[in-house]
């Protein structure tokens, strides 16, 4: 059983990474390719794939905090986060796999309620699953640079998952005898590792001794009400807010590039889809790299200051792609390695400061509401995404887009705003919040003694 300062082993850590393997495969995929599967292999409008991948965004604004309130309360032989992954695991693969399967010919009607049905089941599986492995890490310790470790080893898992996602899924793809059977195939494979990975955790993990959860009684308020009193307490806790909407800015930026990308490259670029296993290898590659760098960093810098430095790596690279032209592929390589030494910062350094986050909400209430913090955190990552997915299906339909020909100038200049530009601004954006950051080694070494944590 493992204690708030006990260290984990190497086998807890690689095995909890297992599971980031598989959910960060179904992100990466949707995040770079599924916005082009519906425009130009299912030959949906892009506003009507943008407003019916938003239905599901609605129904986050409730699932998030909800689910992460019933997991703070969920009483379990299992564990109060683990069940959910052992019952979750193989519906969320299936789930995964529906949303590549959509019937062709469909009116746009029929397509908007298609997209928004598979989407939606499958984003509020993910909240189930996803949400309680993340609270997971939380509970494992509470020592902070033990915390950075295992996000490190999480954060090699997720990359691998992500590069599996981003790479192979239009390798697969052109592998098929039709881009459309390949989709259904791919989303198939990546829906059952997910499921699998999931398992691992579930097998290999065992959640530590947690504070102990509230009795219902006959005074307790209804379900509703306490839902609010958590979600109040929690949203009253500064650091946490400061890192969440600096995070989300970034999480804005950073999918806008993934969502743009493949446009970016078939279309500015001149490439053809063959180019972008290439292109996202390297990036990708670049991050994991970077990754041994960024943990060395942050054991010797404060966590915010290590966060910004990367931000200004990620944002001056956004920003050369601007000027990037046709056949500049040497170019864009380039680029593209130093956005990737930037973008590892993001893969580390926030997952290590939201567990700190906790431990500041535990000393003000007494409470450790791990369920409801990673539910407001994920409810706005998810935000985040579905708002660039529908800002490029919306600067796409704005600027005259159509799939599989050569695009106008306008086309190919909203292609561009959306890969370089507006993703820097998101990214610069977050810089004073994490300036203004206030928990650092030593104050949360106070934090930690103030709580009664050894």
């Amino acid at each position: 059983m493992t204690g708030p300062a006990t260290r984990l082993t190497l086998g807890t850590k690689l095995s909890y990474a297992t599971g980031n393997v598989g959910l960060q495969m179904l992100i990466a995929a949707m995040n770079f390719m599924l916005m082009i599967f519906y425009t130009d292999v299912a030959l949906v409008a892009p506003a009507v794939a943008g407003a019916a991948l938003l239905v599901g965004k609605v129904w986050d604004t409730v699932n998030d905090p909800l689910f992460g309130w019933v997991t703070d309360r969920t009483r379990s032989r299992h564990g109060r986060h683990r069940v959910y992954l052992i019952y979750g695991a193989l519906p969320l693969g299936v789930a995964a796999a529906a949303v590549w399967m959509m019937p062709p010919g469909l009116s746009p009607w029929a397509a908007f309620l298609w997209i928004a049905l598979t989407y939606t089941v499958f984003d509020t599986l993910m909240t189930l699953v996803q949400l309680p492995y993340q609270a997971m890490a939380a509970n494992m310790t509470r020592d902070y640079d033990e915390r950075t470790s295992l996000t490190a080893y999480a954060s090699m898992g997720a990359l691998l998952g992500f590069f599996a996602g981003s790479v192979f899924m239009p390798m697969l793809v052109r592998a098929a005898p039709d881009a459309r059977t390949g989709y259904a195939l791919a989303g198939s494979c990546f829906g059952l590792v997910a499921g699998v990975a999931m398992a691992v955790v579930a097998w290999r993990v065992r959640e530590p001794a947690g504070d102990p959860v509230r009795p219902a009684d006959a005074d307790s308020p209804a379900m509703w009400e306490s839902v609010r009193e958590t979600l109040r307490t929690t949203l009253h806790n500064r650091p946490f807010l400061m890192l969440m909407s600096a995070a989300t800015l970034v999480r804005l930026g950073l999918t806008l590039v993934q969502a743009s990308l493949a446009y970016f490259v078939i279309y500015q670029l001149q490439g053809d889809k063959g180019d972008l296993p290439r292109f996202m290898g390297t990036l990708l590659g670049v991050v994991g790299l970077s990754l041994f760098v960024w943990k060395r960093v942050v054991d010797r810098w404060e966590k915010n200051l290590a966060y910004i430095l990367g931000l200004v790596f990620c944002a001056a690279g956004l920003v050369a792609l601007y000027w990037v032209g046709p056949g500049d592929q040497r170019l864009v390589t380039a680029i593209l390695v130093v956005v990737g030494i930037g973008m590892g910062s993001h893969w580390i350094v926030p997952f290590a400061m939201v567990p700190d986050t906790i431990d500041h909400g535990h000393m003000q209430t007494g409470e450790r509401k791990t369920g409801m913090y990673y539910g407001l955190y994920g409810l706005m990552d998810k935000l985040a995404r579905t708002l660039a997915t529908v800002l490029v299906a919306g600067m796409l339909d704005l600027t005259g887009y159509v799939p599989n020909v050569a695009q106008s100038a306008t086309a190919l200049q909203g292609i561009t705003l959306m890969t370089g530009i507006l993703p820097a601004v998101c990214l610069v954006l977050a810089i004073p919040l994490l300036v203004a950051y206030p928990i650092t080694r030593s104050r949360h070494a106070e934090i930690l003694r103030h709580s009664g944590t050894p």
